[in-house]
């Protein structure tokens, strides 16, 4: 498409000024128009747009066939307004939003995804449940934990938090309404099984002579991947504005793949391999010269670092704790975040008055309370600032409370869960009664913080109104 052909579908529609809203349904771009009487079918091109007229009642659609999202994109670039009949949340959202909120975009990415996520989640709660009977013997010795059998039903629970990358990269590309198969092409990228090879830490990488880190979980972080993909939809929508019409839908998608991929290569691996050569000796030393410091910190940053996919880098260190003396004081860190961001799920869903938004964050509040907490970080607390601060500021404290009191966990779990206690249980010590007492603070403080400021916020916000 070029400016002549978009000039020829304003006239068709009777000028800009004539154009209410705009939207996109299947293959097609429909615009609402204010006058049908102003419709110029005379326009040269006009035959040639695959356009059709719809009245009906007192409206008046003009809709075009735009397989690659050319016209839509142009005219919402312009600034026309998207039809928003259809969807009441996003209509009270357009309504109220003044400004762009990174932290609101990524709630609105990772909300649709919910469902498989959730779903998921509970899968693994119960498979986690059947492997604390059968660990501790409630029900007597039991080979169904090494069993075919269980390693398939714990595949199917790991399968949707294996492919969020993927999901991400395709929720991403629908909020910026770009190419969502080339989103998931970019989001599966590590998962080639040549990449995985490559990555594996068998031997070093370097791609156009820069080094690469041997962690393919990082590329693949929810921070970095929802970067790429709103870089890729700027790229996409820049050249498709300039394409001829017989590269429309294909110059863009490769252009994407052929420069920002790598771009983005460039960029991550040198970044991760400094991670990767000052983080776990960073974190090795603040916990051997200030442990109580480092557990606060580790509370506080450690949804941040789920985000960014720097936890990563601590399983090494938990392994080598629990080797060298026997517990680990990072895995109870990591306990007390998660119960963080719980209670602030909690209070944001107390807060809310959309049943869809308290719904999710109760169950959001569950997940995380049984060891995931993505749910409750990404869908639910990232929608205000109040709350992801609320749970910050709650970790923190609860951390603090462990470093003093030299909390310990004595086995390494797969997630950090309330399923996982007995793991934290000592002879002749108080260390069982001050987990408790760590996490109660770090639940109660985040919530009743959260609670305070979301409904603080709420209240200021009518007034101005």
């Amino acid at each position: 498409m070029n400016d002549r052909q978009f000039e020829e579908i304003l006239k068709l529609a009777g000028g800009e000024g004539n154009i209410r809203q705009v939207k996109r349904e299947g293959q097609s771009t429909i615009l609402m128009l204010e006058d049908h009487s102003k419709v110029d079918m005379s326009a040269p091109d006009a035959a040639d747009l695959e356009a059709t007229i719809r009245i009906t009642g007192a409206e008046c659609f003009l809709v075009i066939r735009d397989e690659f999202s050319s016209y839509y994109r142009l005219l919402r670039d312009m600034g026309t307004p998207e039809s928003i009949h259809d969807h009441p949340e996003r209509k009270e959202r357009h309504t109220y939003r003044t400004s762009f909120s990174i932290l609101e975009f990524i709630s609105d990415v990772f909300r649709p995804i919910m469902p498989a996520i959730l779903g998921a989640a509970v899968f693994k709660i119960v498979l986690a449940v059947i492997t604390l009977i059968s660990t501790y013997g409630f029900s007597g010795p039991s080979s169904f934990l090494q069993s075919q059998t269980f390693m398939i039903l714990k595949s199917i629970g790991e399968s949707a938090f294996y492919l969020l990358p993927v999901l991400a990269a395709i929720s991403t590309s629908r909020q910026l309404k770009s190419n969502i198969y080339v989103a998931a092409a970019i989001g599966g990228l590590m998962f080639y099984p040549q990449m995985s090879y490559l990555l594996s830490g068998q031997e070093e990488v370097h791609f156009m002579g820069v080094p690469m880190v041997s962690q393919a979980a990082f590329f693949t972080a929810t921070l970095w991947m929802i970067l790429t993909i709103s870089a890729a939809s700027y790229i996409e929508r820049a050249v498709e504005r300039f394409s001829p019409r017989m590269l429309q839908g294909i110059l863009a998608p490769a252009l994407t793949l052929g420069i920002l991929v790598p771009l983005v290569l460039l960029v991550l691996g040198p970044l991760g391999s400094w991670i990767d050569k000052r983080m776990p000796a960073a974190v090795d030393s603040l916990l051997m010269d200030a442990p109580v410091v480092a557990v606060m910190l580790l509370g506080a940053t450690f949804a941040l670092m789920l985000f960014a996919g720097l936890h990563y880098w601590l399983v090494p260190l938990m392994l080598n704790e629990l080797m060298t003396n026997g517990f680990s004081v990072i895995i109870p860190a990591m306990f007390v975040a998660f119960t963080a961001q719980a209670g602030a799920a909690l209070a944001a869903g107390l807060r809310s008055r959309q049943p869809g938004f308290r719904k999710l964050a109760f169950w959001a509040t569950g997940t995380a309370l049984l060891g995931v907490p993505e749910p409750a970080i990404y869908a639910v607390n990232m929608r205000k600032m109040a709350s992801f601060g609320a749970a910050l500021f709650g970790g923190a404290i609860g951390g603090l409370y462990f470093g003093l009191v030299s909390v310990k966990s004595f086995a390494l779990s797969e997630s950090a869960s309330l399923l996982e206690i007995p793991s934290f249980m000592e002879a002749d010590t108080l260390n069982l009664l001050h987990t408790c007492i760590g996490l109660l603070l770090a639940f109660a403080v985040s919530g009743a913080l959260t609670y305070w400021l979301v409904g603080r916020a709420s209240h200021t916000k009518h007034v101005n109104v």
